[in-house]
């Protein structure tokens, strides 16, 4: 079934019954002369029954390049002179023009019919001088003259079944200069040749005219292979190119496919004879202007009305190139504006610098200022915004809350949009730095996401006032946009980096925090497997060593038996040491005063170590309460404090300890730092380590510092160590401060202890 369009064309089509129909003299004519039966007497009786078509067949007889000298006033006469063939033409000519002249179908639209028969008869005149000096025959000249004349008559049925539509037509033809064919076919859904053939077809004319009508404007190489006339076809389509070279009359059309060489090369016709035709149509024109009746045009007229279409045509495209000047200049602008861009912008410029020069260069394209940029990239919560005045200055910059603020894909007439309420959020900060009572702003959007943007301040009408600039503009945005997206990507990347690195160094101390606790594990496990298989033993023999040494006589042997009894003392003690560091307590932390808790760490470890002659200075800043074990904690300070006790000199040993709180992290750290011999890099590591001890063996256990750091972890803390060999050792004990206590501002205590 047909489609909407197709029934459409046919209801056109059906139009065409409304045209009148030629002559019934004209019909009869033709039909006589297309018999080869037919006598002479018969053509000139009906032409003798029509004395308009009488008076035009005796003036044609009279033209100059007949060959007969005197006055030919039989219509007998006349035909035999001519011929069938030129009778035929000279009849079909004189009705089709009356019959569609504006006498009889008149026309009110934009379509010029008078210049419009002056251009169909330029065609027609140009056809036959060109088909006489054809160096290859087939074309006769009289056939020439009647298909030039008629192979534009689709555009009189046009104008007068649509003329509303028609209008349209040469409306947007003569705006566009281009093919009306093409023109038609949009406006109204078939062309001026379809239309004009199927009138040649009601109206029975000959299938020569019919083709020229329907093919004329194609190339040799386009006609179809059943057409039987290609020749007259391919020189009516070069005497219309010829005829619109010269701008005789007006026909609609300003360029179509085929080229003049084209067509001398298929018609065999030389340059000295098409400019020998030339030279001879001003004439002929003149000549069958009159015996068609349409006035008296003289060669000064026809020259002029040329000349007159070819100044206008002239300032036309003088006009266009002004415009295409004024355009290219203004490009060009917008060219330098983004070649200025890239070239100052670095390579590795961060997105700040990015949104300085786009606001630079955007304060010169759009010719106001100030301008304000902004850059969100996709997936952060904030919007990096700087400012930019007249001078091109920086002259603020500030981040500000986006999330879910951000409007999606942009659609609009242009990239020019007006900031409505999807964009209060930034325009209220920016707002009062910008000029004018309106804001505008430019979308840079990169894989369907807003990424950044140009707002600016003007008067009503902005988005008019740039409208011309839309195609630049839209270009500018994307080298905007791509030098910006590039800077955030690189700057991503760069975050991604540090992120992966702190992930990294995480993970690194995940992971030897998961190694210690499986390695405090297994010494839990082996601890309580040895507290169970050992301490029955120990036991034994030291109940056994006891009782021996209470009944033994020999000093000696009793000596052994006592030494027995404290070894399996001093194991057992091992392995409570031992359980006590793999199963600590669990830790009851509480509000405790930290000055009060290190008197008394002090206090035992100068009961396990002799301090002798060594300065001992204490300070103590503005700290609040800490939120541990007191009891481990005490335990754990008194063993760095023996430890420190054991690595300085008895006489010129120097021990300093100092506590400050940290309100960031809410943590007190306290500081215990010596002068001793301190540790070498490979002790330093394994510090902490169960069992590792720097002293001669049996002279330490190995457990010191590692249960001090079980005993401050199991109150949320941890412990540091800083220690260089012969330069001593700090320990940077971090506590966390007591959460219902606020922090009681101290006195600053200072204490320098000597002990002799």
């Amino acid at each position: 079934m047909p489609d909407g369009k197709e029934k459409r064309v046919e209801l056109i089509l059906q139009q065409l019954q409304q045209l009148p129909t030629l002559p019934s003299v004209a019909v009869r004519v033709l039909e006589v002369t297309g018999r080869d039966e037919s006598s002479a007497r018969q053509v000139v009786e009906l032409i003798q029954s029509d004395p308009a078509l009488t008076a035009k067949i005796l003036q044609l007889v009279h033209r100059a390049d007949i060959g007969i000298r005197g006055e030919i006033n039989s219509v007998e006469r006349a035909v035999v002179l001519l011929g069938f063939e030129a009778v035929r033409s000279a009849v079909l000519s004189v009705a089709v023009f009356h019959t569609l002249s504006a006498d009889c179908v008149p026309g009110k639209g934009r379509f010029n019919r008078e210049e419009f028969w002056k251009h169909s008869l330029a065609v027609a005149c140009c056809a036959e001088l060109l088909a006489e000096r054809l160096q290859r025959g087939g074309v006769d000249r009289s056939e020439a003259f009647v298909a030039g004349l008629l192979h534009d008559l689709g555009k009189i049925a046009l104008d007068v079944i649509l003329p509303k539509s028609f209008d349209r037509v040469v409306e947007a033809a003569d705006l566009l200069r281009g093919n009306m064919a093409d023109v038609e076919r949009a406006v109204i859904g078939l062309d001026h040749m379809v239309v004009g053939k199927r009138l040649a077809e009601r109206w029975q004319l000959p299938l020569a005219v019919r083709e020229c009508i329907w093919l004329h404007g194609q190339s040799p190489a386009a006609l179809p292979t059943t057409v039987k006339h290609a020749g007259l076809v391919n020189l009516v389509t070069l005497a219309d190119l010829l005829v619109r070279e010269r701008h005789m009359g007006y026909s609609g059309n300003y360029s179509f496919a085929p080229s003049r060489g084209e067509l001398v090369a298929a018609l065999g016709i030389g340059e000295a004879d098409i400019e020998a035709a030339q030279q001879q149509l001003v004439r002929a024109i003149e000549e069958r202007a009159r015996i068609l009746g349409m006035g008296q045009a003289s060669s000064d007229e026809l020259y002029v009305s040329a000349l007159n279409q070819a100044n206008q045509e002239l300032a036309r495209m003088s006009e266009q190139l002004a415009v295409k000047n004024r355009r290219l200049a203004m490009r060009a602008r917008f060219f330098d504006a983004l070649a200025q861009f890239h070239g100052e912008l670095r390579p590795d410029a961060p997105p700040a610098l990015v949104l300085e020069a786009i606001g630079q260069t955007a304060s010169s394209v759009l010719g106001t200022s100030p301008v304000a940029v902004f850059s969100a990239c996709p997936g952060q919560t904030f919007a990096e915004i700087v400012l930019m005045d007249e001078q091109g200055e920086c002259v603020g910059t500030s981040v500000i809350e986006c999330e879910g603020k951000l409007p999606g894909t942009m659609a609009g007439d242009g990239p020019v949009l007006v900031a409505g309420d999807s964009m209060e959020w930034i325009t209220s900060v920016v707002s009062p730095r910008l000029a004018g009572n309106r804001r505008y702003w430019m979308s840079l959007e990169a894989e369907g996401n807003c990424i950044g943007g140009i707002i600016w301040g003007g008067s009503e009408g902005e988005a008019q006032r740039l409208a011309g600039q839309a195609q630049e503009l839209v270009g500018l945005c994307t080298g905007w946009t791509l030098a910006l997206r590039t800077s955030q990507i690189r700057e991503e990347s760069r975050t991604l980096a540090e992120q992966l690195a702190e992930s990294n160094r995480q993970l690194q101390n995940a992971q030897n925090e998961l190694l210690r606790s499986r390695t405090l594990a297994t010494v839990g496990e082996m601890a309580a497997g040895a507290a169970h298989e050992m301490n029955n033993p120990l036991a034994v023999i030291s109940g056994r060593s006891q009782l021996l040494a209470s009944q033994l006589s020999d000093l000696k042997l009793r000596h052994a038996a006592s030494t027995i009894a404290e070894q399996s003392h001093r194991l057992s003690q091992i392995i409570t040491d031992l359980m006590e560091f793999a199963k600590p307590v669990p830790a009851r932390p509480q509000p405790t005063d930290l000055a009060e808790l290190l008197d008394r760490a002090l206090y035992d470890a100068k009961n396990m170590a002799e301090p002798g002659e060594r300065r001992i200075e204490v300070t103590m800043g503005d700290v609040p309460p800490v939120e541990v074990d007191p009891q481990q904690v005490q335990a754990a300070f008194a063993q760095i404090l023996h430890n420190a006790l054991q690595a300085t000199d008895e006489r010129n040993g120097t021990i300093t300890i100092h506590a400050a709180y940290d309100a960031f992290s809410g943590r007190v750290v306290v500081s215990v730092a010596d002068n001793g011999c301190g540790m070498d890099e490979a002790t330093l590591k394994r510090a902490f380590d169960p069992f590792f001890s720097s002293m001669p063996a049996g002279r330490r256990r190995g457990l010191g510092l590692a249960k001090a750091l079980r005993w401050v972890e199991c109150s949320g803390g941890s412990i540091r160590l800083e220690s260089r060999p012969q330069q001593g050792t700090r320990a940077m004990v971090l506590l966390p401060a007591a959460r219902t206590a606020p922090a009681r501002p101290l006195p600053g205590v200072s204490r320098k202890t000597a002990q002799g």
